[in-house]
């Protein structure tokens, strides 16, 4: 599983690691809105979030600070969802969506999940970046697989 974690990118690992946390847990078999929670997190692991903005991300009401004043999806978040769009067509061996990706509606109404395959790189993504914030009013659809 090394050999496939040093052959993503450091945005795709973080992607991968914010599914984990964030994205539909593998069993689940219906689709809930993931995608904008995904992609915030990974930004914060890849440096381009600050720990105190991605946990403003994720309070209660967490959906309007995602969108500017036009009501586009602020360019971090755009660019970053573009991203894991990309990581799900090509990689859907490690990660798979839910909901319309094709067009795609905005990250919302959107969905993902880790494959028992990218599931199974957790522990080695784990070890590449920071510590998760802690976030009191969103707990983690998954925990990490004993060592």
């Amino acid at each position: 599983m090394q050999d496939i974690a040093a052959n993503l990118s450091l945005t795709e690992q973080a992607l991968l690691l914010a599914a984990f946390f964030r994205g539909n847990p593998h069993s689940q078999t219906h689709w809930t809105s993931s995608c904008d929670q995904v992609i915030a997190l990974s930004l914060f692991y890849t440096g381009d979030m600050s720990f105190a903005d991605c946990e403003k991300r994720f309070e209660t009401g967490y959906v309007s600070p995602l969108y500017d004043n036009d009501g586009g999806l602020l360019r971090d978040l755009r660019d970053r969802y573009n991203e894991l769009i990309e990581l799900i067509r090509r990689r859907h061996d490690l990660i798979s969506g839910g909901g319309n990706l094709d067009t795609p509606a905005d990250p919302t109404y959107t969905a993902c999940k880790l494959t028992q395959d990218g599931i199974r790189l957790i522990p080695d993504l784990v070890k590449l970046f920071p510590a998760k914030p802690d976030f009191a009013n969103w707990p983690d659809k998954n925990e990490l697989p004993p060592k």
